[in-house]
């Protein structure tokens, strides 16, 4: 208003159906769907017996004074919500002024008040182009756009309207000589939709600046730039249009919007995606050149498109584009969304309002089922493999045919059951003591070592008289002597390792060397194993001195020994290394610890999945004709040598056919995945993260998703890629089997 007032509203629209007999007799014989203007409304032809008649509804909030009056506005911005609102002023004076509307409605009487409170905001700064184009409010009245013709764009924080200062100054136009013809906020109040005179469209929003592992002099910097620590990024750059863009229009349901320029081509877009979903031409009319197009709309489903001509001509246009999120791109490529400082592969289907983007990268839950299988097999082939070799080979035939029916017996368990037991038992104890589950995964394969140089150290005579059940069961306590030993020092080994407790230098507390000298000992002792069996041994004249097989034990006991005292060494002097460079375990390799973790899926789905590897290991090691065990051992190998150089070569086609047909069924696991993941979509290798996968989402997210929208159809999509994965790997697991078959046959 020319006193400096605003006024804002909303249009909407009354229906009312009424009989065709009230109606002109003409217009009943129109077609199903068309429509004809009567005085204040408009009649559409519907099916039945009755017509729709609808009103234009205009409702004004009563006018709301911006600063003293002394100056008219030239430009202005609003939004609305239920309990907030804003307007955004600039004068003719160049004065500035955001007012903030405080909603409430009250219950009882339906009767809804506002209270305007108005702020100047700080002065715009020296602009080479005086001529501001357009001024938006952005995320509800945090942040508000001067828009210069030029381009120069001044960003406004107003987080706290009586605080406000003036956050950044940029140029939204890349190629020099453009201007900006069109501007406008997209759905949601995120993104800043700019059209150019040289037909070029972009999509802007302000994103939070990482600061992650700069010095506090380069925060320093970023803060004299960027108060606020946000900057506004090019985040989508369509596809240019020929002619300038004269009009802007946005779908209030999802993330369409259209652009219209000057030769009276329209084309929709989709900003998530960056695609072109369709372009066509307003057509001439008769004898005329195209016309600009001056406005364009869509309608309230998404059904129509209108235009409105420079030359007050209006088009309609039906639209039919009822998926326009479903890309591959959108589905397996890095997505720049609203807020994220980068491209991201992020997977969140829905939100509470059609505001938000819906984000259906399905590469987090591929990830994720990946990283849930890989784990689990990490846990269960080698124990399952070496239950097998050791249940085929060294164990009794009587034991055995206990062993391996209790073992079997172990798939006949639900794995919903090892779900809930996992979530609600063993999850809350073993986020109390991570420290005792670490100790027991590197102890137990080094107790078992170091028990089995123990062992050889007994005579000959007394290994050979002690009854297999004997060896079985010392077998079973040492298992549980090693978990006790690292339960009851697991204390002991936070405060000397990591100086504290292990979770907290998970979180960031301490030095990267601990970490770094756990994750790489396992690796070094590997190493220095095979490099000292298969270069320096042979060469090595102390082996062929030592006589007696006492002896020949201890020697060996004392080697593992020092083996593992120069692996942690070299992992620790590797770790400082490491350290020194700046390089870190806890980011990449892990991190902070959460209760529902990759660590307890892969425990539990490895302990789902062992009974079909060692099943199907088992059959093939028995499957070994005994003629090539008996000529081994006839040429004097011991047992072991004979299993290792001559029954594994044998077996390896069933063996791996095994893993594979038990990596089939991790692939596919549902509800132990559901239940322990935390349904946490990252796409880190973090074994204390969470994760989510494929077939957990498909379980969680189906019931609830409507028929036959965007996200059922994602939902089956991923469904058909869980098939095509499963499909593939158990085919090539039958193939293998098939060929050990034949080749077994044939001996």
């Amino acid at each position: 208003m020319s006193d400096g007032r605003v006024r804002v509203g909303i249009v909407k629209t009354d229906v009312e159906y009424v009989p065709y007999e009230t109606l002109d007799v003409a217009f009943k014989s129109r077609p199903e769907g068309d429509s004809i203007v009567v005085a204040d409304a408009a009649l559409q032809r519907s099916p039945g017996t009755l017509a729709r008649k609808i009103r234009m509804k205009p409702e004004l909030a009563a006018p709301v004074a911006v600063g003293d009056g002394a100056s008219p506005i030239v430009l202005f911005d609003f939004f609305e919500t239920p309990q907030l609102g804003g307007v955004l002023a600039l004068r003719e004076d160049g004065k500035l002024y955001f007012t903030r509307i405080t909603i409430r409605k009250n219950e009882m009487t339906g009767e809804i008040r506002r209270r305007p409170k108005t702020f100047e905001l700080p002065a715009l700064p020296a602009v080479a182009d005086t001529r501001a184009k357009s001024v938006l409010l952005g995320l509800n009245g945090r942040l508000a756009y001067v828009i210069y013709t030029d381009g120069t764009t001044v960003r406004y924080n107003l987080d706290e309207p009586e605080k406000a200062f003036v956050a950044e100054t940029t140029s939204l136009i890349r190629q020099r000589g453009r201007t900006v013809v069109s501007a406008t906020m997209h759905n949601g109040n995120a993104t800043l939709i700019v059209g150019d005179s040289g037909g070029g469209v972009a999509g802007w929003f302000a994103a939070q600046i990482e600061i992650a592992g700069k010095t506090d002099a380069e925060v320093a910097a970023l803060k004299a730039k960027h108060p606020d620590l946000m900057q506004l990024v090019e985040a989508h750059e369509h596809k240019a249009q020929p002619s300038a863009v004269t009009a802007v229009a946005t779908s209030g349901l999802d993330r369409q919007f259209i652009t219209a320029d000057a030769q009276g081509q329209i084309y929709v877009r989709h900003m998530t995606s960056g695609t072109l979903q369709a372009t066509f031409n307003v057509p001439a009319a008769a004898g005329e050149n195209a016309a600009s197009i001056a406005a364009v709309a869509f309608s309230p489903k998404n059904d129509a498109i209108l235009a409105l001509e420079n030359t007050g001509r209006l088009t309609m246009v039906n639209l039919q584009n009822p998926h326009p999120e479903g890309t591959l791109a959108q589905m397996f490529l890095p997505i720049h969304y609203e807020g994220y400082a980068a491209p991201a592969h992020v997977y969140q289907s829905s939100a509470g309002t059609t505001d938000a983007e819906m984000k259906i990268g399905l590469w987090p839950l591929i990830f994720g089922t990946l990283k849930a299988t890989f784990y689990a097999m990490l846990f269960a082939v080698p124990i399952a493999i070496f239950a097998a070799i050791y249940t085929s080979e060294f164990m009794s035939p009587g034991i055995r045919g206990v062993v391996k029916p209790t073992i079997e017996l172990m798939a006949s368990l639900p794995s919903v059951v090892l779900g809930f037991i996992g979530a609600l038992v063993v999850a809350p104890i073993v986020e109390g003591n991570v420290s005792a589950v670490v100790l027991i995964c590197l102890g137990l394969p080094l107790g078992f070592v170091l028990i089995g140089y123990v062992w050889q150290l007994l005579p000959q005579r007394t290994r050979t008289a002690t009854p297999n059940w004997v060896k079985f069961a010392l077998m079973l306590v040492s298992i549980f002597a090693v978990m006790g030993v690292a339960w009851a020092f697991q204390h002991i080994f936070d405060r000397i390792v990591f100086g504290g407790e292990f979770k907290g230098w998970l979180n960031g507390r301490g030095s990267a060397t601990p970490g770094w000298t756990l994750l790489l000992s396992p690796i070094a002792l590997v190493a220095i194993s095979i490099g000292f069996n298969v270069y320096l041994r042979p060469r090595m004249a102390l082996y062929r001195t030592v006589k007696g097989e006492l002896a020949m034990a201890m020697l060996e006991l004392i080697r593992f020994l020092a083996f593992v005292l120069i692996a942690v060494l070299l992992a620790a002097g590797l770790g400082l290394l490491l350290t020194a460079s700046g390089f870190d375990p806890r980011g990449p390799l892990v991190g902070p610890y959460v209760q529902r973790n990759s660590l307890l899926v892969g425990l539990f789905m490895g302990f789902a999945i062992i009974p079909i590897i060692y099943t199907v290991s088992e059959d093939a090691l028995s499957r070994v004709p005994n003629a090539l065990r008996s000529a081994s051992l006839g040429l004097g190998a011991t047992r072991w040598q004979m299993t290792i150089g001559v029954v594994l070569p044998v077996a390896t086609s069933g063996i791996f056919a095994a893993c594979m047909i038990g990596f089939g069924r991790a692939v596919g696991e549902t509800m132990i995945v559901l239940m322990m993941s935390g349904r946490t979509p990252v796409t880190d290798i973090n074994i204390f993260n969470g994760l989510s996968a494929l077939s957990a989402n498909i379980a969680t997210e189906l019931p609830e998703a409507p028929v036959n929208s965007t996200h059922y159809r994602v939902l089956f999509f991923s469904a058909f890629l869980l098939f095509i994965l499963t499909f593939v790997v158990n085919t090539a697991a039958e193939t293998i089997r098939v060929r050990f078959r034949k080749r077994a046959a044939n001996m």
